[in-house]
C-alpha cells in the first residue's frame, strides 16, 4: 500500500491544501503564459488540487500518482464535476514505463520532488517527456531541519536551490525563475514553524 493511501478519502476536507493549491496556481499564472501549453502533466498529482486550479488555463492535464486511493479520488472529483480535460492515472515513473501520445508542453510537481530519493533520476523521466522548449514547473520545500514531516520520512529535507539548479541543468533542463511563492505553516504558540515553499521553473533544451 502506498503510503498515501489511507489519507486519500479526506485529503480535500483540509481548507488550507485547497487555498494552498489555488494560491500556488496563481503564482504559476503570473510566471507563465498558460494559455500556450497544450498538454501538460501533473506528476504526484494526488487528489488533483492543483490541477483543478488549473483546469481552466489549460487544454489537457495528465494526473499522475503512484497511490491508487488517490487517483480514484482524482477521478470520481473529474466525473462529479464533468471535467473532461483531466485524466488521472495510476503510474510511478520510475517503474512504469510510459508512452504519451505526444510530449507533455508543461509538468509542474507540488510537494512530491522530497520524496523522491533519486532526484536525477525522476529529473532525466521528466525530460524524456516534455517537448523541446517545455517548461517544467518544480514547487517544493526549501531546505528545512527535519521538522516537517511528524512520521518517520526517508525522503529530502528540502532542497537547495544551488544543487537542485545544477542537477536540473544536468538533466537538460535551464532553470530561469526561482522564489519563495508560500509559507506553510505548523505547529502552535512557541512550536509555531514556517517552512518556504519555492517555485522554481526549468525550460527543457
Amino acid at each position: 500500500m502506498n503510503e498515501f493511501d489511507e489519507f486519500a478519502a479526506t485529503w480535500d476536507d483540509d481548507p488550507i491544501r485547497v487555498e494552498r493549491a489555488v494560491s500556488i496556481a496563481q503564482s504559476m499564472r503570473n510566471i507563465l503564459d498558460m494559455n500556450t501549453y497544450q498538454n501538460a502533466l501533473e506528476y504526484g498529482s494526488g487528489t488533483g488540487l492543483l490541477s483543478f486550479a488549473l483546469k481552466d488555463d489549460l487544454k489537457r492535464i495528465t494526473l499522475m500518482d503512484e497511490s491508487i486511493e488517490m487517483t480514484k479520488v482524482a477521478m470520481e472529483k473529474c466525473k462529479l464535476s464533468q471535467v473532461n480535460h483531466l485524466h488521472p492515472i495510476k503510474m510511478d515513473l520510475l517503474i512504469d514505463e510510459y508512452q504519451p501520445g505526444s510530449r507533455f508542453d508543461l509538468i509542474f510537481i507540488l510537494l512530491t520532488l522530497h520524496h523522491i530519493i533519486d532526484t536525477k533520476e525522476i529529473l532525466s523521466r521528466f525530460k524524456h517527456l516534455i517537448a523541446p522548449n517545455g517548461a517544467l514547473a518544480i514547487i517544493d520545500l526549501e531546505t528545512e531541519d527535519g521538522s516537517f514531516h511528524d512520521r518517520e520520512f526517508n525522503g529530502h529535507l528540502g532542497f537547495d536551490r544551488n544543487d537542485l539548479e545544477k542537477k536540473a541543468k544536468e538533466a537538460g533542463f535551464q532553470p530561469f525563475y526561482y522564489d519563495v511563492i508560500y509559507e506553510i505553516e505548523k505547529g502552535e504558540g512557541e512550536d509555531k514553524k514556517s517552512y518556504p515553499l519555492f517555485l522554481m521553473i526549468a525550460k527543457s533544451i
